[in-house]
């Protein structure tokens, strides 16, 4: 875990949306992030080996909480933060044996569901949904040996298998999505660049055009999202990613319906591999602001295009620029594919979250940030002359303590174990004048602040 505190602010401009950047939060391993409905600075962060992050101040302080045992090669890549009752969270993902379930925010773990015989049960990308009218009311797309649909009335506490997909129509389900406007019609995207629907609440599905009038887009296409717009429910978006070099041509891509999910079509991207889509209401003119998030899967060569690639578009996908000059950072395993999981618009909170295999992002959409910002946790104390930096902890950790200093290119200037509880001066009089990030925890808390040096 040492790899933890290598946290730093990112100062990325987007062409040409000057003030506004992308800030990492945690470099760890993002496979998914949920917010608390009531309470949008408790965010929950999907990792590996039956591990999750879960912050309550807006990922100024992360605690890594584990969902069974960590020898596990398993990646929580579903979570939903139930909105029926905040304390309920579910989890299930890409190797894993059925879905698990919290009743406590997250600290303790049951198994919920699971496969009778213990073969694979996988929810892989946002397989988890809830009903937006009746969110005690949860959908499941199950991915691996059986291509069921799952649903709970009971918020996952119980479940019952209410449909299959023919496996020779595809062999594997992605994604499910639900129309916030009729809440009996959800859609799954599944391999071959397939679209299914049901108009009965998950019983019954049947395929949908994906290529204007094309029902496939190629063998190894993978729907792993679909998102309705919160201004038009007949207007939606799905991504497209490619798991193959050699089936690029005419695959991938972002795709648009303006019929309710009837069919749909591309709107751009052809031949470019993609993993997250979000929208929100543009402001003004009341077109969809769609932000769209690159994937290369790891095996793949270079020539798939896809991991840092990240899109924006204002006009509902007509246009679109790219969102540029991102510092990407190694994980925790030292790992750099660039690949964005999940893109997530908090509307009770406002922000746009970026999930991503190196780490979790924050879109500031503010026009300046200046050391009386709140960017400190709550428990930690900092404030800084030319030549000490002076930290009060007001919750101290019992072991394993460490502090780390960081540049904004992410390099690790100063480094020192946390002796006495309580308040702790630091040296900084060899650093140059310029921003800075402090680090200050454990490998199972952390806790971060922003400090500047002035000569």
């Amino acid at each position: 875990m040492a790899l933890l505190l290598r946290l730093l602010v990112l100062c990325v401009v987007a062409q040409p949306l000057a003030a506004q950047s992308w800030r990492l939060l945690i470099p760890v391993q993002a496979y998914t992030v949920q917010i608390n409905h009531l309470d949008p600075n408790k965010l929950y962060i999907g990792n590996w080996s039956n591990q999750m992050y879960r912050s309550e101040d807006g990922g100024k302080t992360w605690e890594i909480l584990e969902l069974g045992s960590t020898s596990s090669e398993s990646y929580v890549t579903s979570l939903i933060a139930s909105k029926a009752d905040t304390n309920v969270l579910l989890a299930g993902g890409f190797l894993f044996t059925g879905m698990k379930r919290s009743v406590d925010g997250g600290q303790t773990w049951e198994q919920t569901l699971i496969d009778p015989a213990l073969r694979r049960m996988w929810f892989v990308s946002e397989a988890i949904i809830e009903d937006p009218q009746e969110p005690s009311t949860i959908y499941a797309a199950r991915c691996s040996i059986f291509n069921s649909i799952w649903k709970s009335t009971d918020i996952g506490a119980t479940w019952d298998s209410i449909g299959v997909i023919d496996n020779s129509i595809t062999g594997r389900l992605c994604t499910i999505g639900i129309r916030p406007d009729s809440t009996n019609i959800l859609f799954v995207g599944a391999q071959g660049g397939v679209i299914m629907r049901s108009d009965d609440s998950g019983v019954n599905w049947y395929q949908v055009p994906v290529l204007d009038t094309a029902m496939f887009i190629r063998e190894d296409s993978e729907i792993p999202k679909i998102v309705f717009s919160p201004r038009d429910p007949q207007v939606g978006y799905a991504v497209v990613a490619i798991a193959s070099e050699v089936n690029i041509e005419n695959n991938g891509g972002v795709l648009k319906t303006t019929n309710g999910g009837a069919s749909w079509f591309r709107t751009g991207f052809s031949d470019t591999s993609f993993w997250a889509v979000d929208v929100r209401s543009a402001p003004g003119d009341g077109n969809d602001e769609v932000f769209l998030g690159g994937f290369r899967i790891s095996r793949a060569p270079v020539d798939v295009k896809g991991d840092s690639l990240i899109y924006r578009s204002m006009d509902g996908g007509a246009t679109w620029e790219e969102l540029m000059n991102i510092t990407w950072q190694p994980n925790e395993l030292e790992d750099t594919i660039r690949n964005v999981w999940v893109i997530r618009y908090d509307p009770v909170g406002e922000k746009v979250y970026m999930a991503t295999q190196v780490g979790l992002y924050v879109l500031d959409e503010n026009t300046s940030v200046t050391d009386t910002d709140p960017l400190a946790s709550a428990t930690l104390s900092v404030t800084s002359t030319a030549t000490a930096l002076h930290i009060t902890d007001h919750k101290p950790l019992a072991t394993d303590r460490r502090w780390e200093i960081y540049g904004m290119d992410g390099t690790r200037i100063l480094s020192g174990s946390i002796g006495t509880p309580g308040s702790t001066q630091i040296d900084i009089g060899s650093l140059s004048s310029g921003r800075y990030l402090l680090t200050w925890g454990s490998a199972q808390t952390l806790r971060t602040a922003l400090f500047s040096v002035m000569r």
